[in-house]
């Protein structure tokens, strides 16, 4: 089955990325998917809105799968007017779709009567970059959320849209939320749902605490990934942290392992768990249990690095360990709301990993670059880079399945 995933994205040349929505408490709530066919073009553009949409639902619900693409979490699509009139061809479930209608849709009575049906078996409804007239408040009764977008008028403007609309029982949702200080502003307004690039940035915050427990696994992770892991070494900075040896213990002895006996010291467990899954296990506490938004991050952060790692397998970059880890380290900032540079000064790092993850120098700097841009939907980006788009496409599913995955294993 994964291969027959894989072919289609690679033949088809799609490109399908997902950004995550949260909501007041910096909880995962949902996702929207994001959309461009590259095959064959220099620019970020499709042949029409009607077929963009139809090939999202056919990555999402057959050829990917909604569980593996989302895990639990509603997931965010365009709609096209067409589509909206065309409803019998929607897919199922429909509690897990939030339908968006877009701001160029007018509200004919053809459309209405559509979400009105649409509504009643059980899809949401969102109104995209939505400005109330008395041409658009027909759209009202059916919607369940309204996105704002926060960079298209001033803080007085948006301000006032969010007041009216406040009177209406639907969800408020900011998208294109760049900073945290918009984030802050668009809380206080009455937003309850967040879109934007500030979940991966630092928080900007006084007095930054120092995380000796953070430390230590950030350093242990850079010594996973190197070529050849030296287990006393392994087990000697494991020791520095009593919490995190305890967790190693008790991650081992628990059922799944079925092990004959206890395992009673730590290089025993290193050897057992093998240094795989070890690297895993310690990148999920690192993430985890780093801030408040771990539950948002964790899955951008994995994706990321599982994502570097991939091309470098695909394009025989060695070691592909070391692309592991520049995807990871690039978000610790955001982590532990320290500036990067800070955070690097202590680890033992090679040079060359320091150079792409301050400044995308460097083969593992060019693949953080366009991982990132993948991850953002920034296709013009994608479409520019060197890299070949249907591998592009195939790590990007891959890594998705396996940080959710990861996030699974965390869950339980």
């Amino acid at each position: 089955m994964q291969l027959e995933q894989s072919d289609a994205m690679l033949h088809e040349d799609y490109c399908l990325a997902r950004q995550p929505i949260c909501d007041v408490e910096l909880n995962l709530a949902a996702y929207e998917l994001l959309y461009r066919n590259s095959a064959n073009s220099t620019a970020a553009t499709v042949s029409s809105p009607h077929e963009a949409t139809a090939r999202v639902f056919t990555l999402a619900f057959m050829d990917i799968g909604i569980d593996k693409l989302a895990g639990k979490h509603p997931v965010f699509i365009n709609m096209t007017d067409e589509w909206l009139l065309k409803s019998d061809m929607l897919p199922e479930p429909a509690e897990r779709i939030v339908l968006e209608v877009l701001e160029d849709i007018r509200p004919s009575p053809e459309i209405i009567s559509a979400l009105k049906s649409l509504k009643s078996r059980g899809y949401k409804i969102a109104l995209d970059d939505f400005i109330l007239t008395q041409d658009t408040k027909a759209f009202l009764p059916y919607a369940d959320i309204i996105k704002l977008d926060v960079m298209a008028c001033s803080k007085e403007v948006l301000a006032k849209r969010v007041q009216i609309l406040s009177r209406f029982p639907i969800t408020l949702l900011a998208e294109k939320v760049e900073t945290w200080e918009e984030y802050k502003q668009c809380r206080e307004m009455g937003f309850t749902l967040f879109q934007g690039y500030f979940l991966s940035k630092p928080e900007t915050m006084n007095n930054h605490s120092k995380s000796d427990s953070g430390i230590v696994l950030t350093q242990l992770l850079a010594m996973l990934h190197m070529a050849e892991p030296n287990v006393g070494e392994l087990e000697q900075q494991i020791s520095r942290d009593p919490q995190l040896y305890y967790r190693i213990l008790r991650y081992i002895n628990s059922a799944q392992y079925s092990l004959p006996r206890k395992i009673e010291s730590l290089r025993q467990a290193i050897v057992l768990l093998g240094f795989d899954n070890l690297r895993s296990l310690v990148s999920m506490m690192v993430l985890a249990g780093s801030n408040r938004r771990g539950s948002t991050l964790m899955p951008i952060a994995l994706l990321r690095a599982k994502m570097c790692e991939c091309l470098a397998r695909k394009y025989k970059l060695s070691p592909a360990e070391n692309f592991f880890t520049v995807g990871l380290l690039s978000m610790l900032d955001a982590f532990f709301n320290r500036p990067l540079p800070d955070i690097l000064a202590d680890l033992p790092l090679h040079p060359s990993v320091e150079s792409a993850l301050l400044s995308f120098e460097g083969m593992m700097g060019d693949v953080l670059k366009v991982v990132e841009a993948y991850e953002k939907a920034d296709w013009e980006s994608v479409e520019k880079s060197t890299f070949d788009k249907a591998i592009l496409a195939d790590c990007y599913v891959d890594a998705m399945s396996w940080a959710d995955g990861v996030m699974g294993i965390a869950a339980g």
